[in-house]
């Protein structure tokens, strides 16, 4: 047995070589809760309000595919690399890596004060972590276009952004996120529709599809603001955006003659409020704003979509 088991596995076999097949290594996971605002719904409230459900036929359903992929996974693995290196995966130190013996990298240099913490070890994690994540996103971007690629470079940009805020105030960049989550995959997602039936139909308006996109990511922002509350005391300026979001919600629906939707649009929204003044924190809401930005996008596409 013994000797059968050294012609399976030899014992100068590293495990760590034959765990990996592959040059670039993938883990796939479902990340925190299912049901909340997240790049993969903003994608599917982009095709709800270009009336997506009516052009079933007329949509290139795998170019669509490769969308979602890159705004959902690849986009929140490049912002990922904002939460520095608790959010990431361990990985096995590699023989030789270590600082960089750069003079602005020295002991006492701004940088180096920039990067000192559990973040010393930041550039090898870059070239091992960053840079295949958004060479993978850049790939798939090139497949969708150049509108594509340079969203993709604009949210390797925030995650930089978003790193550089939260080490340097000690938190989390809301504003940066809501925008790589909402912001952003909305929008590439109305202009790859837009792409492909534009030869048969007058195009996307734009106007209220930016408005909506817009307001979303205003609302989330605010929203996360106020998800937890450890002192108990409220973020006026979060419920303030909240509150403008929702009253711009209101105005976009009846601007463009929709007005019965505002009636479910409050119903999934009252309890924000009803939570707010008893200054609870807002996590458990996250799945009625995910209903209420669809419900909106569904009402958008219902009415002036493609």
């Amino acid at each position: 047995m013994q000797r059968f088991r050294r012609r399976i596995a030899p014992a100068s076999t590293p495990e760590a070589e034959l765990a990996a097949s592959s040059v670039v290594n993938v883990q796939v996971w479902m990340d925190q809760a299912l049901w909340r605002p997240a790049g993969l719904w903003a994608f599917v409230a982009g095709l709800l309000a270009t009336g997506g459900l009516r052009l079933l036929g007329d949509l290139n359903w795998q170019a669509l595919a490769l969308l979602a992929l890159l705004v959902d996974p690849l986009w929140g693995g490049i912002w990922r690399l904002a939460g520095g290196r608790q959010a990431l995966l361990t990985l096995p130190r590699l023989a030789g890596e270590g600082k960089l013996s750069l003079p602005y990298l020295q002991s006492g240099s701004p940088a180096a004060r920039l990067l000192e913490g559990d973040h010393t070890d930041v550039w090898p994690a870059a070239v091992r972590i960053g840079a295949p994540a958004v060479l993978v996103a850049l790939a798939v971007a090139a497949l969708l276009g150049v509108y594509a690629l340079g969203l993709t470079l604009a949210v390797v940009v925030l995650a930089a952004l978003g790193w550089t805020l939260r080490h340097s105030f000690g938190n989390a960049a809301p504003l940066p996120y809501s925008i790589v989550a909402i912001g952003l995959p909305w929008l590439l997602t109305v202009q790859q529709v837009q792409q492909q039936v534009q030869q048969n139909s007058d195009g996307v308006a734009w106007l209220p599809q930016l408005l909506l996109a817009g307001l979303w990511t205003i609302h989330q922002w605010g929203g996360l603001r106020n998800v937890e509350r450890s002192s108990g005391q409220a973020d006026w300026l979060g419920l303030a955006a909240m509150g403008a979001a929702q009253i711009g919600l209101c105005v976009l629906l009846i601007a463009i003659q929709a007005p019965l939707w505002i009636a479910p649009l409050a119903v999934l929204l009252l309890p924000v409020w009803l939570l707010a003044y008893q200054q609870q924190p807002l996590r458990r809401l996250r799945v009625l704003w995910l209903a209420a930005m669809l419900v909106s996008a569904v009402a958008l596409g219902q009415t002036v979509g493609v």
